[in-house]
């Protein structure tokens, strides 16, 4: 019974590690890891807020198929928009956040 836990622990971690992204029953055909300046901006995707960049550095972002909105926040600087796609080769996306002119 302890052998059956521990392996379905480690599948839900593994799970979580790579699909934070993807909808809830959404196929994960690509992902992504993120580093951006500065290393505490908000990282959204597709609407929804997937914490500071900087928790995306080691792990990967799961993303399902089609295009998603990626956006990179931060207050005081301007912020970062781009379209990502949900196809290819996992990859890293690096973001510099420009500060707001005063």
């Amino acid at each position: 019974m302890r052998v059956a836990f521990s392996t379905v622990m480690a599948l839900a971690l593994a799970s979580c590690a790579t699909s934070g992204g993807a909808r809830s029953g959404a196929q994960i055909t690509t992902a992504y890891r993120f580093e951006c300046a500065p290393q505490d901006a908000t990282l959204i995707v597709d609407e929804q807020n997937q914490g500071q960049c900087v928790l995306w550095q080691r792990r990967a972002l799961g993303l399902g198929p089609g295009a998603h909105r990626l956006r990179v926040e931060r207050e005081g600087y301007l912020p970062y928009e781009s379209e990502i796609s949900g196809q290819g080769p996992r990859g890293t996306i690096r973001v510099e956040l420009r500060q707001r002119p005063e």
